[in-house]
């Protein structure tokens, strides 16, 4: 299986997401495109160096939207036809948020209804979090994308994930914040959720 890491928007732990699933499941990593250092692959083996890096897509060097990035440093590419790994058992992670831009012409979400991938959706708790994740659900089914789960970042709220829930109808995983030093430890938790909630749901996690 191959699957997308998306965002309800930037910054919002899709790296950290993308390290607990590879090392759970021996999943090798590959990020769509990045944009600035470090890059999320030498995140991701900071927490685990056995993870497999893939590479990315695009290599930006600015910290920027791509569409901004690749105009700055004159790179020629059109986001729509950036490949993808043909191996399985691939963790692909998206940039930013759905309608963060490719390139001056499309967005993430184009991508994905172009290149269709189930996808676990990445949230975290604050003000403004269940509009900006219903919206996302909403963006995901109307484009026909399988969501596999949600998984929130943070210390749990449980008034959040029930509305979010009882709205949507899609399954809410949590992820622990952990650092370097407390990774495995962290992620035990998770890993056996999404195990579980990957099998009763028919996905093939090999």
């Amino acid at each position: 299986m191959q699957i997308y890491i998306s965002g309800i928007h930037t910054n919002i732990g899709k790296t950290h997401v993308s390290a607990a699933f590879c090392s759970s499941f021996n999943y090798a990593y590959f990020k769509l495109i990045q944009a600035g250092m470090p890059k999320d692959c030498d995140i991701i083996n900071s927490f685990d160096s056995n993870i497999e890096i893939l590479g990315e897509g695009i290599f930006l060097k600015t910290a920027a939207s791509p569409h901004i990035a690749k105009l700055q440093e004159n790179i020629e590419y059109i986001g729509l036809d950036i490949g993808l790994p043909t191996r399985n058992n691939v963790v692909i992670e998206l940039a930013g948020g759905l309608f963060s831009p490719i390139d001056e012409y499309s967005c993430m979400l184009d991508y994905m209804r172009n290149h269709k991938l189930p996808t676990i959706l990445v949230g975290s708790y604050y003000l403004g979090a269940i509009n900006h994740i219903i919206l996302s659900i909403e963006a995901l089914k109307k484009n026909n994308i399988d969501i596999i789960c949600i998984v929130m970042n943070g210390v749990m709220d449980s008034n959040i994930d029930k509305f979010i829930y009882d709205y949507t109808g899609v399954n809410i995983i949590h992820l622990n914040t952990f650092d370097s030093n407390n990774f495995k430890e962290k992620i035990l938790i998770f890993k056996h959720k999404i195990r579980n909630h990957l099998i009763n749901n028919n996905y093939q996690l090999i």
